[in-house]
């Protein structure tokens, strides 16, 4: 069976709500069994003991080009991804495809690297439409068995319907004309910069 690593470093409001979507995410892996490494627990010792016992990684919380980071320091590097037991790396992080995207699936470990080459939007007054967004194109990979290029695909989806819901539903949310535009726009930037590197036909 396969092994999947959450981890949700929480170390900020920010990447908290980052972590709180996580959680939603790893409910679904039902079929797999994990380990969940949240808040002071998502260290860099702990990611390196966990890293070879998984065959997959799913991280929420901050990024940088080159690294997965949290209160200041890499978790999940050049150095490190390598030593994932096999399969996918999901980060729902900023930057993190631009250089450790293409890094990871250089790695014999790493079939695929699904994240995003610019910032993750995720409006704190109104994260509902931009979660479920994340939620929706993550199922199919969790739950039936579906690839990681469907994912990407379905993360876009997602986003394109968080970008509506915002437009037309931001005043039932709470949000002012402004920050329902500031939602849309979060949304319309996560749809256009989610990145699949590797091998499309990966699964869990």
């Amino acid at each position: 069976m396969a092994h999947l690593l959450f981890v949700r470093p929480a170390d900020d409001s920010a990447a908290g709500q980052i972590a709180t979507l996580g959680q939603a995410i790893r409910l679904l892996a039902t079929a797999f069994t994990t380990t969940d490494l949240y808040g002071l627990q998502a260290n860099r010792v702990n990611v390196d003991v966990e890293l070879p016992n998984a065959t997959s990684l799913f991280y929420f919380g901050h990024g940088s080009p080159a690294e997965l980071v949290a209160n200041g320091a890499a978790l999940v590097d050049q150095q490190n991804v390598g030593s994932l037991g096999g399969g996918i790396v999901v980060a729902i992080a900023c930057y993190a495809a631009i250089i450790l995207g293409p890094q990871a699936v250089q790695t014999p470990s790493v079939e695929a690297f699904l994240g995003f080459d610019d910032e993750f939007g995720f409006p704190l007054l109104a994260p509902a439409p931009m979660a479920m967004g994340v939620i929706d194109g993550l199922r199919g990979l969790l739950t039936q068995g579906d690839d990681i290029g469907s994912a990407a695909d379905e993360l876009r989806q997602g986003f394109a319907r968080a970008k509506v819901d915002y437009k037309t539903n931001g005043s039932n949310y709470g949000l002012s004309r402004s920050d329902a535009r500031t939602a849309w726009l979060y949304a319309k930037s996560n749809q256009h910069s989610v990145c699949l590197y590797g091998d499309t036909s990966a699964k869990l």
